[in-house]
């Protein structure tokens, strides 16, 4: 009997007080704060629905007055309407001081006894309704009476079952007086009187308490998603801020390269034109000291080359410059450059290609086959190193780099496209630096051209380009480019204007020019007075100008436009840079946006070759034979 006792007990402090639904939050909140979390927003959400229930009240309080306006004296129904008018305005007003008052939350306890007060009051004025107007010579209005209580009672559930002592202490005020007095007039026995409540009012709380437990689940739901939406803006501010901390490390990054370029390239293009000029004059006996310090010096220089390239491919300010241009004319340069080298080992270079029009970047690219093939012709010892571009049905253009060196192991593929990552080839030679292939990798995946390579140990190593064909050719002015030869071409009464800052590289230049016959004028940076003997008839051929000439001061393509200007005519010109290319794209942008171009400043501000420091001297020669006119070549 006590175990049935204690289980009817547990079943009605379950219903009378359920506890929180099954939901896990996301964040762990203290048990008090949480509970006062949830009662706060059912105390809020029971005043957003109060002020439509209140005014339909109102309205259900005029019809009962018309209905009873005879079971009860006119004073009393008045003085009970006008009461019931002002608690509605009181419920009105407080439900808008609830949710516009600043410390409603820190309140809590105020808001909370005040509705508690409220809703008793609201429903001890329909029990004295229903107290005071049930006549007992009216049974028809005893029912119509009872009738709208009861309505007033189950229709006000949904309202006071989101906050559950709000229905605790509405439901006795409204149904105990009417209940009374109904069992006062007809005289019913306690016993029934007693099972007709119990009925109703297990009816009333059962539908209020699952309702409560719906809107709590709701509540906590609202609570979850708040918190789930808090970490994802708390998430998104730490990506934010990471990424404001990544962009500012980005051009911390970018700046010190920019300026390690500058710094680092510049003594090397000195001491690559000094040990050129030092070759041609030392004793022969001297000569394989010179070759190994002229070595020495390519292997520097081309180590600070691709460590700054690397830098710049993973720091992303690498700008891609897409144009349409012969794919021919670019692997002829490849072929020129890489044809003495593969015939001093005794190797079979051969490049076959058709004269198809790519749209990509064209320096790029170049990077990309100089360092395929460069390779190539290093590790291979014998046999044959083959270039190919040809069509393929699906309209692209593979260009393919083959060998028949030492090949390449399943075991170093895996891991070949790594920084520093020298496979048996690699190690038995002594130049290269593991970098090559890295940033080879890495163009490719820039300008979204397909990778891929074949080796076989022993037969020789394969790499596949993949890169679309332009889809609108475009016609393309290819330079007459001269056959390369290792020994300099001649500059022989080639007048060149030298601009350039550095002293040191300037008077190394300008040794270099006069070596090749050429005859230089040469200047530290731009002025007016530059100009002034070759408007007064003496011959410029070509401008050599350093693209950084110092702070405060023009450009070197600043100063090929300005001479250009005044000459009144194009004058072919190279711009050398320690600085990324692009800068001077940009800076070429700059000067020409919004141009009005006639025939004649298109002419004046047509692009320069732009060379990239250091350049060898046997690049710098074949640069300036290529522009030089005709006449000065025969």
């Amino acid at each position: 009997m006590i175990q049935v006792v204690r289980n009817f007990y547990e079943w009605i402090r379950a219903t009378l007080m359920p506890g929180p639904p099954d939901i896990e939050l996301s964040a762990e909140i203290p048990p008090k704060e949480l509970q006062k979390m949830v009662e706060f927003r059912q105390l809020g959400n029971m005043k957003h629905r109060s002020s439509v229930v209140v005014i339909v009240r109102m309205f259900l309080s005029l019809v009962l007055a018309v209905l009873c306006w005879k079971a009860s004296s006119p004073y009393v129904m008045l003085c009970w309407l006008a009461f019931n008018v002002m608690h509605t305005l009181a419920c009105l007003k407080s439900a808008d001081d609830f949710f516009n008052s600043p410390t409603t939350n820190r309140d809590f306890s105020f808001w909370r006894n005040r509705t508690m007060q409220m809703t008793f009051v609201s429903g001890l004025i329909w029990g004295f309704a229903g107290f005071f107007f049930m006549q007992a010579d009216s049974p028809v209005d005893h029912v119509v009476l009872m009738g709208i209580i009861f309505s007033v009672a189950f229709g006000s559930i949904p309202l006071y079952a989101c906050w559950l002592p709000g229905l605790w202490s509405f439901l006795p005020a409204i149904l105990l007086p009417p209940y009374l007095r109904f069992i006062y007039v007809y005289e019913i026995s306690l016993d029934i009187a007693l099972e007709l409540l119990v009925i109703i009012v297990l009816t009333i709380v059962y539908f209020g308490c699952r309702l409560n437990q719906i809107f709590t689940a709701s509540i906590y739901q609202s609570i979850e998603k708040e918190l789930l939406m808090e970490q994802l803006i708390q998430q998104r501010q730490k990506a934010e801020f990471a990424r404001e901390v990544a962009e500012v490390a980005i051009r911390n990054r970018t700046r010190f390269f920019a300026g390690a370029n500058h710094d680092l390239r510049q003594p090397l293009q000195a001491m690559g034109i000094f040990i050129s000029l030092l070759e041609e004059s030392v004793e022969k006996k001297n000569k394989p000291l010179v070759e190994n310090l002229a070595k020495a010096c390519s292997l520097v220089s081309t180590l600070v080359d691709q460590i700054l390239t690397i830098s710049r491919l993973e720091a992303k300010s690498i700008k891609i410059n897409p144009e349409s241009f012969s794919i021919r004319s670019l692997l002829t340069d490849l072929e020129s450059e890489f044809q003495p080298i593969a015939q001093k080992k005794g190797l079979n270079f051969k490049i076959k290609t058709s004269d198809v029009t790519v749209f990509t970047d064209e320096v790029l690219l170049g990077r990309i086959l100089r360092n395929l093939i460069g390779n190539a012709v290093r590790y291979c010892t014998q046999g044959d190193v083959l270039i190919r571009a040809k069509g393929s049905r699906l309209g692209t253009l593979i260009i393919s780099v083959a060998d028949t060196g030492p090949g390449i192991t399943q075991e170093e593929q895996s891991k070949l496209y790594s920084e520093f990552f020298r496979g048996g080839a690699g190690r038995s030679t002594e130049e290269g630096f593991g970098l090559g292939l890295s940033i080879v990798h890495k163009i490719s995946a820039l300008l979204d051209i397909k990778l891929s390579m074949h080796s076989r140990v022993g037969k020789g190593t394969i790499f596949r380009l993949e890169l679309p064909i332009a889809s609108d050719p475009k016609q393309i002015e290819v330079l007459q480019r001269a056959t390369y030869d290792a020994t300099p071409q001649s500059l022989s009464g080639a007048n060149i204007l030298l601009i350039e800052d550095d002293t040191l590289i300037r008077q190394s230049i300008e040794a270099l020019l006069v070596a090749w016959g050429a005859n230089v004028t040469s200047a530290s940076c731009y002025d007016a007075e530059i100009t002034v003997p070759f408007l007064n008839g003496k011959p410029l051929d070509i401008i050599l100008a350093d693209y950084n000439l110092g702070p405060g001061l023009l450009t070197g393509l600043q100063a090929v436009f300005r001479i250009r200007s005044a000459m009144g005519r194009r004058i072919p010109a190279i711009v050398s840079t320690a600085v990324s290319r692009d800068v001077v794209l940009d800076q070429y942008e700059e000067e020409t946006e919004g141009s009005n171009f006639s025939d004649k400043s298109v002419d004046l501000m047509s692009l320069p070759v732009i060379i990239q420091k250091p350049v060898s001297p046997q690049e710098l020669n074949r640069a300036i034979f290529r522009l030089i006119p005709q006449d000065k070549k025969d």
